[in-house]
């Protein structure tokens, strides 16, 4: 569920409680007052949520959009393929170290969009 709809529901569940609240206590039911009270309660939580997401939504889009998901990304298939040709050699595998070789060749590639994205945001 998006930030956005949490916000909204939350919103909602507020208002309602809000209306179950006062219908409690202008027919004097102390239940209907306290259910008014927990859904306003879970509104409020529910737009807290809602914020949350949002920022952490807004976040992601700022690290993906920057280059250091790539680059990092870059770095862990880097080594993986030194290790892969690493292992290749090791067991006799010219298969396997093609491997390392190709996914080596893939983590320069990756830190390169990396660091083309982060010049071009400066």
């Amino acid at each position: 569920m998006s930030g956005t709809t949490d916000k909204i529901k939350g919103m909602a569940n507020e208002a309602i409680g809000n209306a179950k609240q006062k219908i409690g206590q202008v027919t004097g039911s102390a239940s209907i007052e306290a259910e008014g009270i927990v859904q306003e309660r879970k509104g409020e939580a529910q737009q807290v949520l809602g914020e949350i997401e949002q920022h952490v939504e807004q976040a992601e889009a700022d690290v993906a959009g920057s280059g250091i998901a790539d680059t990092a990304k870059g770095y862990a298939n880097q080594a993986a393929g030194v290790v892969r040709q690493a292992v290749g050699r090791a067991v006799g595998s010219a298969d396997i170290e093609a491997d390392g070789v190709a996914q080596q060749a893939l983590g320069e590639a990756q830190k390169a969009r990396g660091a083309a994205k982060r010049s071009a945001a400066e």
